[in-house]
C-alpha cells in the first residue's frame, strides 16, 4: 500500500503552513496544478447546458409552441412575451437571467485581410507548429468588419489581431429591440451589422469553457493554436467524473472544444495512432467518464440500393476507429465500453449505464448513435413531437431554395429531400418507429449520463448541447428548430428534477445558454399562424415571411418584402448577444459579471452595459470548481483555524 499525498498550494500563507508540516506529511509540491489534487470545490457538481444557436428568438418560438400545447389561444407575439426571460420552458423557470456577448477574434497578416478564421500562426497544418505570424500585435480595438468573416483591411506591414466586439447602437442593445421587428431605426442601428465576423461553434465553445477569447475553427486552443485548460479538465484534476453529451456528433466543435486541443474544427479523427484530431485526444487524453452523442458512420444522407445495408459514411470516425471499436466492444486501447444504435438502443444504454462505476479506473461510457439518412445526429423531431422529419437530410431546405442550387426548381422555393433510405418494403412510419427505436434520445443521453456520474461522491462536470437547434436553424427549418428546441427542454427539465433529488441548488449550478444566435425573426402573426397552420406548413409550404409568420435573414424586416420570397434569407450564424438562464451554488459570479470587463492576452477589456460575455460564463463554472479545504484534512482543519484560508490536502491510496 501506498500512500501519496498531493497538495495543492493556492496562497502565500498556505505555502507558509505547508512548510511547516513537510516533516508531518510528506512531500510538498508547489505544482499549482495537480492532477488528482483535490475532491472538495466550491460547488460539487457543475453542468452547462448548450443550445447551439439557441438565440433568444429561437427560444421565443418553441416557447410559444408550448404555451399553445397548454392551451394559450392568443393570437399576436403579446399575448406570449415580447421581450426578456420568457415563460413555457424549463430553463426559463430558472431564478437567474443574463445576455451575453459571443464574439471572437480576427486576425490580419502585413498589409493583408482580417478574418475570423485566422489564427496568430503562420501555417496550420499541426496544431501549434509554425512560426508566429510576422511582427504579430494583438491590439483588442473592437474589429467587426463588413463581411461575414471579417474583409477589413490592414493597413500595417505587421500582422494584427483585433476582437471582433459587439456595438450595442449598430446592433441593438437587446436581441428584441424593436428595430429587428419593425419600429422606429435609432442612429447608428444597422441591420445587417450582426452578420459581420459573426463567431462560430469552436471559437465559442472554447471561450465557455476556458474563458479565453480565440479564433473560429480554434478548438481549446488560443490564437497562438496554444492548449488551453477546460474546465472538463479542471475538474478531472479536482478528482470529478466529467462528461459530454451531444446530439450531434461527438467530436463536433461544441463537446471537442472540451476535450481536445486542435487548430482546426474540421480534424475529426485520424487512424490511430495519430493525435491531432478531436476524437483520439477525446478518447485517449482527456476520456471524459462519459461521452454520448452522434456520428455512427451509418447515419448519413444517401439512400439505401436495393437489398444493402445502410451505407457508411465516415466523416466523423474513421472506419480504423469504427472496425477497432465494433470488435472491442468492452475491452480496448480506449478503456471505454463502447455501445451504437440497434435495437432497443435506450434501454440498453440505461442498463449499461447503471453498471458503470466512475470510482473504477478506466470504467467509462461511449455510445455512438445517429438516424439514418441524416447527418450524423439523433432522430431529429419535428413541433407536433412526431419525428416526421427523422431520415431526411438536414441541411437540404436552405440550399434548395438559392437560385443557382442544382436542387432549386424556382429561387426562393425551397426542393428539400423527402426521400428515406428505407429497407424493402419498409413505409416511412416504419422507418421512423425503426430510428426511434435504434436510437436514444437526448434527453435518454442526459439520463445515462447522470447515472453514471451520479455515483462520483467527489461530483461532476457534465456538458449536454443539443447540436442540432444549430443545423435546423442553418436549414431555415422551424419545424425542426421547434422540434429540437422540444428535445433540448425535456433535457434541461430531466436535468431540474435530477438536482432536486441530488443536493439541490446548495450542491450544484446549472447554466443553460447558447454559443452563438442565428438571424431570426418572428412577425407579429406568427403564433396565429402557428396554431392553425402549424409549423411543418409554415416550413415547407408557405414560402413568404407574411404567410410563414417568420423569415431569416434581414430582407425580411422590409414591409415592402413581406410578400416576396425573401423568407429564406441567412443560412448562418449572427454576432448577436444570447440569452443565459442559471440557478445554484456559484449563481452570483456570473450575475455579478453584469457589465465588467475581462482581460484579453493582457489587455483589460472593459465591459458593455447590461450585458456579460462568455468569458464570464467560463468563470463561472471555474470558480465553482475551484478546491477548497476538506474538512477533514490536516490543512483543512488548519486551515478552518486561520480564517479559512489555506489549501487542500487529499489523501490518496493506491
Amino acid at each position: 500500500m501506498n500512500l501519496l499525498f498531493n497538495i495543492n498550494l493556492n496562497s502565500t500563507f498556505s505555502k507558509a503552513i505547508a512548510f511547516s508540516l513537510v516533516g508531518l506529511v510528506g512531500t510538498i509540491s508547489l505544482t499549482p496544478n495537480i492532477a488528482q489534487a483535490a475532491t472538495v470545490t466550491n460547488t460539487k457538481n457543475v453542468i452547462i447546458m448548450i443550445g447551439d444557436g439557441m438565440g433568444w428568438e429561437m427560444a421565443r418560438a418553441a416557447a410559444i409552441q408550448e404555451q399553445i400545447n397548454a392551451g394559450n389561444l392568443g393570437n399576436s407575439l403579446i399575448d406570449f412575451y415580447t421581450s426578456g426571460k420568457g415563460s413555457g420552458l424549463a430553463f426559463q423557470e430558472l431564478s437567474n437571467y443574463v445576455l451575453s456577448t459571443t464574439y471572437g477574434t480576427t486576425i490580419a497578416p502585413a498589409n493583408g485581410t482580417f478574418n475570423t478564421s485566422n489564427s496568430a500562426i503562420a501555417g496550420n497544418n499541426i496544431t501549434g507548429e509554425g512560426s508566429v505570424l510576422p511582427g504579430f500585435v494583438f491590439d483588442p480595438t473592437f474589429n467587426p468588419g463588413t463581411t461575414p468573416t471579417g474583409g477589413a483591411s490592414n493597413p500595417n506591414s505587421y500582422a494584427v489581431g483585433n476582437l471582433v466586439g459587439y456595438d450595442p447602437v449598430r446592433g441593438g442593445a437587446t436581441p428584441w429591440d424593436a428595430a429587428y421587428y419593425g419600429g422606429a431605426i435609432p442612429s447608428g442601428f444597422d441591420k445587417e451589422y450582426i452578420k459581420y465576423s459573426y463567431p462560430d461553434s469552436a471559437n465559442t465553445a472554447t471561450t465557455l469553457y476556458t474563458g479565453v477569447k480565440s479564433y473560429n475553427s480554434a478548438i481549446g486552443v488560443d490564437i497562438y493554436e496554444q492548449p488551453l485548460d477546460s474546465a472538463l479538465k479542471i475538474a478531472s484534476e479536482a478528482g470529478k467524473s466529467t462528461g459530454l453529451v451531444t446530439s450531434v456528433p461527438i467530436d463536433h466543435a461544441t463537446p471537442g472544444a472540451a476535450a481536445a486541443n486542435v487548430n482546426r474544427r474540421n480534424k475529426l479523427d485520424q487512424p490511430y495512432p495519430l493525435l491531432d484530431n478531436i476524437l483520439q485526444q477525446e478518447l485517449r487524453i482527456f476520456q471524459p467518464t462519459v461521452l454520448l452523442g452522434g456520428g455512427n458512420p451509418a447515419s448519413n444522407p444517401l439512400p439505401l440500393q436495393p437489398d444493402v445495408e445502410p451505407p457508411q459514411d465516415f466523416t466523423y470516425i474513421t472506419q480504423d476507429t469504427y472496425d477497432y471499436l465494433v470488435a472491442n466492444p468492452n475491452s480496448n486501447r480506449y478503456g471505454y465500453q463502447f455501445l451504437e444504435s440497434g435495437p432497443n438502443a435506450t434501454a440498453t444504454l440505461l442498463a449499461a449505464a447503471a453498471l458503470i462505476d466512475p470510482n473504477n479506473l478506466g470504467n467509462r461510457l461511449l455510445g455512438l448513435y445517429g438516424a439514418e439518412g441524416q447527418n450524423g445526429n439523433l432522430p431529429i423531431n419535428s413541433a407536433d413531437g412526431t419525428y416526421q422529419n427523422t431520415g431526411l437530410d438536414m441541411f437540404s431546405l436552405y440550399s434548395s431554395a438559392q437560385a443557382g442550387s442544382p436542387n432549386n426548381i424556382t429561387p426562393g422555393i425551397p426542393n428539400p429531400d423527402t426521400v428515406r433510405p428505407l429497407q424493402p418494403g419498409e413505409t416511412d412510419e416504419e422507418f421512423i418507429a425503426r430510428q426511434l427505436d435504434e436510437n436514444p434520445r437526448l434527453k435518454d443521453l442526459t439520463q445515462a449520463a447522470l447515472t453514471v456520474l451520479e455515483k462520483d461522491p467527489d461530483g461532476f462536470w457534465l456538458m449536454v448541447e443539443a447540436g442540432d437547434i444549430d443545423w435546423a436553424a442553418h436549414d431555415n427549418n422551424l419545424d425542426n428548430l421547434i422540434g429540437a428546441m422540444s428535445d433540448f427542454n425535456d433535457s434541461v427539465d430531466y436535468v431540474i428534477n435530477w438536482i432536486a433529488n441530488n443536493g439541490g441548488w446548495e450542491q450544484n449550478l446549472l447554466i443553460v445558454t447558447a454559443d452563438h444566435d442565428h438571424y431570426f425573426t418572428l412577425n407579429d402573426n406568427f403564433p396565429e399562424l402557428l396554431r392553425t397552420v402549424g409549423a411543418h406548413d409554415l416550413t415547407y409550404s408557405n414560402n413568404t415571411p407574411a404567410s410563414a409568420g417568420h423569415f431569416w435573414g434581414s430582407a425580411g424586416s422590409d414591409p415592402a418584402n413581406a410578400d416576396s420570397l425573401v423568407k429564406y434569407d441567412w443560412g448562418t450564424h449572427s454576432n448577436r448577444p444570447v440569452p443565459v438562464y442559471f440557478q445554484g451554488n456559484g449563481s452570483e459570479v456570473l450575475l455579478n459579471s453584469v457589465g465588467q470587463g475581462y482581460d484579453a492576452y493582457g489587455n483589460a477589456i472593459p465591459g458593455i452595459p447590461g450585458l456579460v460575455d462568455q468569458v464570464h460564463t467560463a468563470k463561472t463554472q471555474l470558480q465553482a470548481l475551484q478546491t477548497v479545504p476538506e474538512p477533514g484534512s490536516v490543512l483543512g482543519f488548519l486551515a478552518i483555524g486561520f480564517l479559512g484560508l489555506g489549501s487542500k490536502l487529499k489523501q490518496k491510496i493506491k
